[in-house]
């Protein structure tokens, strides 16, 4: 059924690109930030399966150097709700400027109610147009920097999340007389007005959240989805999602979920609206390596892989199938043990036989016809280098319906099975540069790039700063990766850094050769020894020239006087 629908929207897709608009949808998107994960790689995809998509101007967002304005953003929806089908909102955005200002706002409890309010407003004026939303319990990271914390994070967020852990496993009943002691250190150690701004912050935050949680009983959203944002086993986070299980307990799992994860969550909503508007019923198979498998229990996230995998099945609205031939197979990289960060040395690219033996099973899948999604999550923020060397070397970059590596594990998950949905409505080039946008992010940056980047960022004594120099670096390592790699023209590919740090970037893929060559500082030394080298060889070649030369003249001048000499003995004789 699913199959045929597929193939149904494929022939109405390709009849809009001939001039009918019929099949078009409009979607009103309110993102968490401006980061590319959030927004443009969103929005891109969206707009390549057919939607025209509405956002609010970019400077009403947050960003990393500036807090999203809230009360600009309502009038730009209320300016332009009328000409949306359906409306995707970011709660935390709407309520408190973004994902980031969610955690380091000062507003009073009673103007942040005002803000939820509107949602609810907004539902009772126009109920019509259906809302899907999304917010986010609070994060507990181990440490931060950069600013996307509260100002003390840098100094005392470790002790902060050790705090955090140890109240959960306190209130589970699970600390050990070791572990009080250390708590009651903790909270001595830590400034007691961090504390008080940390745990008040977040009080306020779950009074919204249960507000948003009755609105969803009320019938307010099509779909609320409530993403927790890095959750550890133990943690703040996980402690909070524990006690709002109670408060969902009335809640219809059709018009609610609750898993990790933060930064998939809008395209797994557009990816929702795409199935119910046009009543598809995808069926999911999971394809697992040699190891830990659905179990596993990856970085920054407190349950295993398995169950995050099936309750994202249920946000999309899809179910999982133990058929052979399921409409979309998901074939999730685990590894042998635990994950890792992609950086890390041990990401080198070497061949294991249960690597071999999985890319085996993704090619029988796909020689079956049936599409294929890679949910690459054998490392943490960047992909698996031994699976992708295999996926190129069995040719099948742009055979698969989509690919992620990027962030954590459920991110990636979010991003896999919503792309996979939306891929058959794309034509072939959006579908390619959609790849290619992932390959050049998760794979090309993220597990090889960026620690080359940071290293040449050193030896430049930048101070962790982005100059013209670092980013002329990394496009110039990119456009280098995506011909090496890829096999793709290097003039296709650029990149930005958007929020000025390391930690991601915003991939840009063209169509056509567009944009300016770079070398990398290494192929530019290459280029200046040959130069050095050839004008080395030009001159030794002028040197033996001339020597030959004069050698030349002398010899003239040896035979010259000889004949003279010859002529002069003629004569007398």
């Amino acid at each position: 059924m699913f199959h045929h629908k597929l193939i149904t929207a494929v022939t109405v897709l390709s009849l809009s690109f001939c001039g009918n608009i019929a099949f078009a949808k409009t979607i009103l998107f309110v993102p968490q930030d401006d980061r590319p994960v959030s927004f443009a790689y969103t929005v891109s995809t969206a707009e390549k399966a057919g939607y025209t998509v509405l956002t609010p101007p970019k400077a009403f967002l947050s960003s990393k150097s500036y807090q999203g304005l809230p009360e600009r953003i309502w009038t730009w929806i209320d300016q332009n709700i009328d000409q949306a089908d359906v409306a995707i909102l970011s709660t935390d955005t709407l309520i408190y400027g973004g994902l980031v200002d969610s955690r380091k706002h000062n507003e009073d409890l009673k103007t942040l109610q005002y803000r939820e309010n509107k949602i609810r407003n907004l539902h009772i004026s126009h109920p019509n147009i259906p809302l899907y939303a999304f917010g986010t319990i609070m994060r507990t990271p181990y440490a931060s920097s950069g600013g996307v914390e509260p100002y003390y994070y840098s100094d005392y967020g470790t002790d902060i999340y050790r705090i955090a852990a140890l109240q959960d496993k306190q209130d589970t009943n699970s600390i050990t007389a070791e572990e009080t002691a250390e708590l009651l250190s903790l909270k001595l150690t830590v400034p007691t007005e961090y504390l008080q701004d940390w745990f008040r912050r977040r009080t306020k935050n779950n009074l919204i959240n249960k507000q948003l949680l009755k609105d969803a009983k009320n019938g307010v959203f099509a779909y609320f989805c409530e993403g927790h944002d890095d959750n550890s086993k133990n943690s703040q986070t996980n402690m909070e999602a524990r006690y709002q299980e109670k408060d969902t307990t009335t809640l219809k799992n059709n018009i609610f979920g609750s898993f990790p994860g933060a930064d998939q969550l809008a395209l797994l909503l557009i990816a929702r609206y795409h199935v119910e508007s046009n009543k598809l019923h995808p069926t999911f198979g999971i394809l697992y390596p040699l190891g830990r498998g659905e179990d596993t229990i990856p970085s920054y996230e407190n349950q295993p892989i398995g169950k995050t995998i099936a309750e994202h099945i249920h946000a999309v609205g899809g179910s999982i199938s133990q058929k052979q031939s399921p409409d979309i197979m998901l074939a999730v990289n685990t590894p042998l043990l635990s994950t890792g960060e992609s950086g890390q040395f041990s990401n080198f690219g070497m061949m294991k036989q249960s690597t071999t033996d999985f890319i085996t099973q993704i090619k029988s899948t796909i020689d079956r016809g049936i599409s294929l999604s890679i949910v690459d999550v054998y490392f943490a923020n960047g992909s698996d280098n031994t699976l992708m060397n295999l996926i190129v070397k069995n040719n099948l970059l742009y055979k698969v319906s989509s690919y992620n590596g990027w962030n954590t594990a459920s991110n990636t998950i979010g991003y896999a099975i919503a792309q996979a949905i939306l891929a058959p409505y794309m034509t072939p080039q959006d579908h390619k540069n959609m790849l290619t946008e992932q390959y050049i992010d998760s794979w090309a940056y993220q597990a090889n790039v960026r620690k080359d980047i940071i290293r040449f960022a050193e030896s430049k004594h930048t101070k962790g700063k982005i100059t013209p120099e670092v980013k002329e670096e990394m496009i110039a390592s990119l456009q280098d990766f995506a011909k090496k790699k890829l096999n793709l023209n290097p003039r296709t590919i650029s990149a930005d850094f958007p929020w000025n740090r390391f930690f991601e970037i915003d991939a840009l893929v063209s169509n056509t050769p567009k944009y300016p060559l770079y070398l990398t500082a290494a192929e530019k030394y290459r280029r200046f020894e040959e130069e050095q080298k050839k004008k080395a060889a030009e001159e030794k070649s002028k040197k033996e020239s001339a020597v030959k030369g004069k050698n030349g003249l002398l010899k003239k001048d040896t035979i010259s006087n000889d004949s003279e000499k010859n002529a002069s003995q003629i004569i007398t004789h």
